[in-house]
C-alpha cells in the first residue's frame, strides 16, 4: 500500500512539473537580450608543447536569464565546435543548434576572438517562431574547474539584440 502511494504521488509530480513546462513561448519580436549558456563539453585533440594546441568538441548546453522567463530562457543545445592555439593565436568556430519548450529551434554559429576569451554569433537558421530571425549575439567565456579528464564546463555571460521574422 505504502509503495503505491509512493508511485502514484510520483506520477502526480512529474505529470505537474511536465505540466508547467507545457506551452507556447511567446517573446517580443525583437529587442535585447542577456542570458548565461551553461555547457559541459568534450573534446579530442592534439597538442605538441605550448605552440600547438588542436581540438574538436561537442557540447551538450542548457539557457538560462535572470530573471527567469526572458527571451531564450529554458532552451537546451547541442554545439560542434574546433578550437585551434597555432603560435599563440587561438581559433574557435563552431555551430549549436538550440531548442526551446515548443520544439521550435535556432542555429548560433559563433566564432571566437584570437584572445581565446569569447566571440560573436548570428543565427543562419531556425524553424518555427525562429524561422528568418536575425542576431547579434556576444560571449565571454567562464570556465570552471572540470569534473572529468577531457571533459570542460562553465557558464558562458551572452548579449545581444534579435529581430524575429
Amino acid at each position: 500500500m505504502k509503495l503505491a502511494l509512493a508511485v502514484a504521488v510520483g506520477v502526480v509530480a512529474v505529470a505537474t512539473a511536465g505540466s508547467a513546462f507545457a506551452g507556447k513561448v511567446n517573446i517580443p519580436k525583437e529587442g535585447s537580450y542577456e542570458f548565461d549558456f551553461c555547457a559541459v563539453g568534450e573534446h579530442r585533440g592534439l597538442t605538441s608543447g605550448d605552440k600547438l594546441f588542436v581540438s574538436n568538441y561537442r557540447v551538450i548546453s542548457d539557457v538560462r536569464t535572470e530573471p527567469p522567463g526572458k527571451a531564450f530562457d529554458r532552451m537546451s543545445g547541442l554545439c560542434y565546435g574546433n578550437y585551434v592555439i597555432l603560435n599563440g593565436q587561438s581559433q574557435d568556430f563552431g555551430v549549436c543548434e538550440l531548442t526551446d519548450v515548443d520544439g521550435d529551434k535556432w542555429w548560433m554559429e559563433f566564432h571566437g576572438n584570437t584572445e581565446g576569451n569569447g566571440g560573436t554569433y548570428t543565427s543562419p537558421y531556425g524553424t518555427g517562431k525562429y524561422e528568418g530571425m536575425t542576431i547579434k549575439g556576444q560571449y565571454v567565456l567562464d570556465a570552471w574547474p572540470s569534473a572529468l579528464k577531457d571533459i570542460f564546463q562553465g557558464c558562458n555571460h551572452n548579449k545581444g539584440t534579435y529581430r524575429l521574422k
